[in-house]
């Protein structure tokens, strides 16, 4: 004999937690798609919330570029670069690792290039590689 929950008079009733819900079409059955629907979207979005915290870090003022000593050193830099190669400075980073501070070159004349690390600190080059030159 079958409970009350599965027969009314002569009609099979789902039980409310049936998965077959989401598949007829009564009003009855859109309303209980629409808060399963609701209730699926509130749990992904609180298992995202916290991600949402650990996107963007903060940063002061001075994480954004070099600070005032480096950029005392910059024309330095840039004059022994001239000295060492002559050729067109094709771009200049400033490179921040842990306690160290560079200036890095790379610097174009006809088809060599050449890339300087400079210290940030006292104006000096570190390091010279002609980066074709290795290959």
């Amino acid at each position: 004999m079958r409970s009350r929950l599965h027969w009314k008079r002569g009609q099979e009733r789902l039980h409310p937690l049936c998965p077959r819900h989401l598949f007829l079409r009564t009003a009855q059955r859109r309303r209980y798609r629409l808060v399963l629907v609701a209730a699926l979207l509130f749990l992904v979005c609180a298992s995202l919330a916290p991600l949402t915290q650990a996107v963007v870090p903060y940063r002061s003022a001075e994480d954004y570029g070099p600070p005032q000593q480096a950029l005392q050193h910059r024309a330095d830099c840039r004059r022994q670069v001239a000295q060492a190669f002559n050729g067109n400075i094709e771009s200049e980073d400033f490179v921040a690792r842990s306690d160290r501070q560079y200036f890095r070159y790379v610097v174009r004349k006809d088809l060599r290039e050449v890339l300087f690390i400079c210290d940030a600190s006292n104006g000096e080059i570190r390091r010279q590689i002609d980066i074709w030159g290795d290959l």
